[in-house]
């Protein structure tokens, strides 16, 4: 007889492939918004700012939809799993079923919801209770790396952003020895030279004629621009032979890119240290203490990752002279902010049905698919590099994400 998937199979591979594609398109379309001149970027501040914004009203109006007439009774909803649990196949069947039987409360109390102010006071309550300022170190950590990942944006192409992110695994590694003293198989260790190869591979761009011209094109202006990274090698190009100024650009382009890649590169390793201590920090300080619902948990970061964003904007506005944080968002530019802020809750929306392991694997995966989609945006089929690269880091994710799941059952 054929398998019939269950409906616990279904959401799986469903959440999973949202995750893929939405990791995919928050990587392209993130690095699209910052692909323009360095005067005509939008705030990166403004982002992170209107980012938790988002992330705070999804959170406070899901926690106030999820409330109902009795509070303390077990919630049924899928924003109000567990901080830091994944619910079972059993639990997940249970849902769906009938749970008049395991409510403490007769049927009919059960099914009367709360006044809407009720409700709405329950969840303020619940959001800003006195725990919650715990969430304020991690909510600032991730703020850093939300602007470190929006400015590695400007300097890297998506497909080596995808791959140098996932770097975080090394970095949650060695934070999590040092800092917090847990250990790691010597399986796991040995993953994390192949993924640094891998993410080597992927970060290898070749260079391009167009790249070639625009270099040669800067060298042979009469009056380069002061921001034009070849400005300084003008006066040494030979006006008299095409062929010299060709081979300075073919060597100023290359340059430019190495350049590039370092700045980029560095931003991103910045990044996966501050979320991978934001990370290790709530599984490890947080995981005994705290189990709130996953929009009150977001809605917390947020709450605060606004104060800090907002001094942010407000420091660059001091800065410029100037207020006009919402000066050159484009389409892609909101875009991106919808996008990142609502990261969080697709994560926590594939960990209801999907494990760790599936969440690591579709995270890696999603490189394949921002290469499949970079080649037909550009219109330049992928390199043995990039496939290299890309099956080397899925291999060593996907292992070492599953022997952390056996060490740690």
């Amino acid at each position: 007889m054929p398998i019939i998937p269950t409906d616990h199979a279904i959401r799986k591979w469903t959440s999973l492939t949202v995750l893929v594609l939405f990791t995919t398109a928050t990587s392209i379309v993130s690095q699209r918004s910052r692909s323009v001149a360095a005067g005509e970027r939008y705030s990166i501040a403004t982002s992170v700012f209107l980012s938790e914004l988002f992330k705070l009203i999804v959170g406070f109006v899901t926690a106030v939809v999820s409330h109902k007439e009795h509070v303390s009774s077990p919630s049924r909803d899928g924003a109000s799993l567990p901080l830091f649990s994944e619910k079972s196949d059993e639990q997940d069947h249970s849902d769906t079923g009938d749970d008049q039987s395991d409510s403490p409360y007769p049927a009919s109390r059960s099914q009367v919801s709360m006044p809407m102010m009720n409700k709405v006071r329950q969840a303020w309550d619940d959001i800003f209770c006195p725990s919650a300022w715990t969430m304020s170190v991690p909510a600032l950590v991730y703020v850093a790396q939300n602007m470190l990942q929006l400015g590695a944006n400007s300097h890297l192409s998506s497909v080596a952003y995808q791959g140098l992110s996932q770097l975080k695994l090394v970095t949650a590694a060695i934070i999590s020895v040092c800092v917090f003293g847990k250990t790691l198989s010597i399986r796991q260790w040995m993953c994390l030279p192949i993924l640094l190869g891998g993410v080597v591979f992927l970060t290898q761009k070749p260079m391009t004629m167009q790249d070639v011209a625009e270099a040669a094109a800067l060298l042979g202006s009469s009056e380069p621009a002061a921001d034009s990274p070849f400005s300084h090698r003008h006066s040494d190009a030979p006006a008299s032979s095409s062929s010299w100024l060709m081979a300075d650009a073919v060597m100023l382009a290359g340059e430019y890119a190495d350049a590039q890649l370092f700045i980029g590169a560095l931003l991103v390793v910045m990044a996966c240290i501050c979320g991978s201590f934001a990370g290790v920090y709530i599984e490890t300080k947080l995981k005994s203490s705290m189990s709130v619902a996953l929009s009150v948990r977001n809605a917390q970061l947020a709450s605060f990752a606004l104060v800090t964003s907002g001094l942010a904007v407000t420091m660059e506005a001091i800065k410029n002279g100037e207020w006009a944080p919402l000066d050159h968002f484009s389409t892609t530019a909101w875009m991106t902010v919808l996008l990142r802020g609502a990261s969080g809750y697709v994560v926590s929306a594939t960990l209801r049905y999907a494990d760790a392991i599936a969440k690591g694997f579709a995270t890696s995966v999603a490189i394949i698919t921002t290469i499949a989609v970079e080649s037909m945006l550009t219109l330049h089929p992928p390199s043995m590099m990039q496939v290299l690269g890309s099956s080397l880091v899925i291999i060593s994710t996907y292992t070492y994400v599953r022997l952390g799941a056996a060490n740690n059952p």
